[in-house]
């Protein structure tokens, strides 16, 4: 607080300001925070990307779509996390094609792995979208990366469903009669 009434341009304070707020649950004097900080720089990406998990925390999907977008003008290489939330708000305002292309961009620049839920999502939109074998592979990248996630088991039993599809798509061909 020193440091913003000292400097209050200072985006970097604001932003930190904006986190312990938020740590000590208090997000309206969290958002604040972060919105002050973007008005001392409205190229410091870490506010947004702040403020759009606030917003998917309160599902508030269109904030999270204007939001990422801003982050993805501004650096569409160094945050995967902006493609996830992209792809998540997209889904949920049902723009499937616009949450597929982010969903895609998440998995490629994730390239640690960290953000399996990206896998998951995709899985499921290739699923919506009868990509079966597509939808098995995101599944089982998500299994294996996150293979201790709280929704593994339902994840495997809709891998048991997409296996299903998967053989009504191509069912086995008939054996040549002797």
């Amino acid at each position: 607080e020193k440091s913003v009434a000292l400097y209050p341009k200072f985006a970097a304070a604001w932003y930190e300001l904006g986190a312990v707020h938020e740590q000590s649950q208090r997000p309206a004097e969290a958002r604040k925070a972060y919105e002050q900080s973007l008005a001392a720089d409205a190229k410091y990406v870490n506010p947004y990307m702040r403020l759009a998990a606030m917003a998917a925390m309160e599902r508030k999907w269109q904030e999270v779509a204007d939001t990422t977008d801003r982050v993805l003008k501004l650096n569409p290489v160094d945050f995967p996390n902006a493609f996830f939330y992209n792809a998540v708000a997209n889904y949920n305002l049902q723009k499937v094609d616009a949450a597929e292309r982010s969903a895609r961009e998440a998995v490629k620049l994730d390239t640690q792995h960290r953000i399996p839920r990206a896998n998951h999502l995709l899985g499921i939109i290739l699923a919506d979208k009868r990509d079966f074998a597509g939808a098995r592979e995101q599944m089982s990248n998500y299994l294996k990366f996150a293979p201790g996630a709280s929704d593994a088991d339902a994840v495997r039993q809709g891998l048991a469903k997409i296996d299903q599809a998967l053989a009504a798509q191509n069912p086995p061909a008939a054996s040549p009669r002797p």
